[in-house]
């Protein structure tokens, strides 16, 4: 019988603190609203720097009651370092497309093209050059959301 309740607590354990460190894992770095779709914000979630390349991992969320169909090109997105003042954009491939996703389409080196449910998210990810001059922080733009300011960059 202790057996028993040994593998239900076991079960429970895994059931309740796994997910819970999944969520905890995907908690936003920062969170901004939409410019142009109502009820989208969007969450930066990760910033990770790996062979001179940062790649940035956003979570769009419609906290609205409508669907959204949010487009982004990912030839407008950019980081930005102002304490030098330079603009640094999408990486691209032998293609000329950008390293980037997902992509709905190609035109304009590729696009976030989605429709988002309400209550539901939709993720994208980009690559960027590391900023030459390697500041502490920098600014994320992407369109239609207001920028993601003072982000740390950890080496």
């Amino acid at each position: 019988m202790i057996r028993f309740f040994k593998k239900v607590i076991s079960l429970l354990t895994l059931t309740v603190l796994l997910p819970a460190g999944i969520v905890l894992s995907a908690q936003a770095i920062q969170t901004q609203e939409s410019i142009t779709w109502d009820g989208i914000e969007a969450d930066l979630t990760d910033v990770r720097i790996s062979q001179n390349i940062v790649t940035i991992k956003v979570r769009l969320r419609n906290i609205g009651s409508e669907e959204q169909g949010v487009k982004i090109p990912y030839d407008t997105c950019f980081i930005m370092d102002e304490t030098n003042q330079k603009k640094y954009y999408p990486l691209k491939d032998s293609d000329g497309l950008y390293i980037a996703g997902p992509m709905a389409d190609i035109q304009r080196g590729g696009r976030f093209w989605f429709g988002i449910q309400a209550g539901k998210a939709k993720g994208l990810w980009i690559k960027f050059p590391d900023p030459a001059d390697r500041p502490e922080t920098i600014t994320i733009s992407l369109e239609g959301i207001f920028p993601f300011e003072e982000i740390l960059l950890k080496r």
